[in-house]
């Protein structure tokens, strides 16, 4: 094999261990284990604590009461597994909080009753969408 020869492109499974691994090489141990057993990171920032969590958005969290202050989303400009996200996130908060808030899109917490009428929105829209969807399928017949 020519050792000038294009790598081969990593299937997802096998680039999902790797970015595992790398997300491994950068916690503490306690932090590895957390994610071991709760499926989080969590890091202890200046403006808020951490949860970041292979599956969902970052929960922005208030260090002296511990409720929710925001939720935050970073997307990587390419597609990665999540633990490259996670290894992203990470490094990004622990080494420039400040740029983190200014790179990530985040969602402040809003009151419960905004959070209801949002939900009753996209409940209402989503019923719509598939009213319509089976008015298009049984008219299509």
């Amino acid at each position: 094999m020519d050792i000038f020869s294009h790598p081969v492109q990593d299937d997802y499974e096998r680039a999902k261990d790797k970015a595992r691994h790398l997300l491994k090489s950068i916690l503490p141990e306690k932090s590895w284990e957390e994610l071991e057993m709760k499926d989080v990171v969590t890091y202890q920032g200046k403006r808020g604590v951490y949860i970041i969590s292979p599956y969902s958005q970052t929960e922005i969290l208030d260090p002296n009461s511990g409720k929710c202050l925001a939720y935050a989303c970073l997307q990587l400009t390419i597609p990665a597994p999540t633990y490259d996200r996670m290894v992203a996130e990470y490094i990004l908060i622990k080494s420039d909080e400040k740029r983190y808030w200014k790179t990530a899109n985040i969602f402040s917490q809003t009151s419960n009753a905004f959070g209801f009428a949002a939900l009753f929105y996209f409940a209402v829209t989503d019923i719509a969408l598939f009213v319509n969807l089976l008015r298009t399928l049984l008219t299509t017949r």
